[in-house]
């Protein structure tokens, strides 16, 4: 049970590594959204388009950084647990 939960636990780190880069891919895509807007988001024709596009990748990045930091959290009590087990 205790290499079960250790396993389980290097399972969820490599989802952890695996966010890390997707949150990286995104922020850099949110980074390219900002600066579209802050060009192109004055003329008001077309301003609410890239205001949609901004808050819909921000939302994107925090949903990622939350279920992060939910996976790390999870890895930890994984480890805890096969700690008591011991």
């Amino acid at each position: 049970m205790n290499n079960e939960l250790l396993l389980k636990a290097d399972g969820v780190k490599d989802c952890v590594k695996w966010l890390e880069k997707k949150i990286k891919e995104e922020q850099k895509i949110l980074e390219k959204v900002k600066t579209d807007l802050q060009s192109f988001g004055m003329f008001e024709d077309c301003r609410s388009s890239y205001e949609q596009e901004y808050i819909k990748q921000q939302a994107k990045v925090e949903t990622l950084i939350d279920v992060k930091i939910s996976f790390e959290k999870y890895s930890k009590k994984l480890k805890h647990e096969a700690e008591e087990s011991n």
